[in-house]
């Protein structure tokens, strides 16, 4: 049966409609790199409330958001692909009844306090109440393991604090946790660099390491605060919890090992860009890599 030239083209607008309405509904339920819009938003919103996404919302799904995403995906043994995806959002949304902050009250916070006062962080009586006493053993046990430092107990945090953390789904290909904090300050603080200047930063951590005045360990070094601030700029601004390059990787693998390409360097810092000139004061100057110059 032949249609109308008229009946042909409500048709063909019909179709047309059926198939646009239909994109927000998947726009909605597939979030990926070059997505915008408000479920971005809401996404960048609610993995920043659950210590995954240190960064402004913008909803716009860059690098940024999709390393946010495979960290989540990660830490919830979802399928990582860095696409927000029906099952990733789901898990995401889910974990809503998780996240504990001032004026939280209830039993999930005494769960919490208890826990914390196990650990040696929280001194006081258990009173199911999230205020600024919890709210600072949060941030103390936050900074002691590695954590987003936001005084927020969210997935990240309570799964560490209650002893099912997986801080780095790198045990699944071999990395000890001490290379893997490594390579992520690596990347951090050297990305850019050339490999032999990836390898110094790295050579610096182990050289704090080793030394009486610093920390003995490398997340210890990695997350040192001086006076309320970070001795690493990462800690400070959220770029310490990037997933690492397979050069950065190799390099805190080369560092770890025992090269040192900087000698025994325990400063470095980049003097196009550094607020203060203490190190070059104070320190013996070694060398310069790339845009760092290394102290001791």
């Amino acid at each position: 049966m032949k249609l109308s030239f008229r009946a042909a083209a409500c048709t063909l607008a019909i179709t047309a409609g059926i198939i646009l309405s239909s994109s927000p509904v998947f726009a909605a339920t597939l979030l990926k790199t070059g997505s915008r819009g408000n479920e971005v938003s809401n996404l960048q919103q609610t993995l920043k409330n659950q210590g995954y996404y240190a960064y402004k919302v913008t909803g716009y799904y860059g690098s940024i958001t999709k390393n946010a995403v495979i960290a989540f995906q990660k830490a919830n043994g979802l399928l990582v692909d860095g696409i927000a995806g029906p099952q990733t959002l789901k898990a995401l949304y889910n974990t809503g009844s998780t996240l504990l902050k001032v004026g939280s009250s209830g039993n999930e916070v005494s769960k919490l306090q208890q826990a914390l006062k196990a650990k040696g962080y929280f001194n006081y009586s258990v009173t199911g109440y999230y205020g600024s006493i919890t709210r600072n053993a949060v941030i103390a046990f936050q900074r002691a393991n590695g954590l987003l430092v936001d005084g927020i107990a969210g997935p990240q945090t309570l799964s560490t604090l209650y002893g099912n953390t997986n801080v780095s789904s790198a045990n699944s290909a071999n990395i000890s946790e001490d290379i893997y904090w490594l390579a992520r300050l690596i990347e951090a603080e050297a990305g850019g660099e050339p490999y032999n200047g990836k390898v110094a930063v790295g050579n610096v951590v182990m050289n704090r390491v080793k030394s009486s005045l610093f920390p003995n360990t490398v997340k210890g070094v990695i997350f040192e605060y001086y006076k309320g601030i970070p001795m690493f700029s990462p800690v400070d601004n959220g770029t310490i919890y990037n997933t690492p390059s397979q050069a950065s990787i190799n390099a805190a693998r080369a560092a770890y090992s025992g090269q040192k390409p900087v000698g025994n360097a325990t400063y470095f810092y980049n003097p196009d860009i550094a607020k203060s000139s203490w190190i070059a004061r104070n320190k013996t100057y070694i060398t310069t890599i790339g845009e760092h110059a290394f102290y001791a």
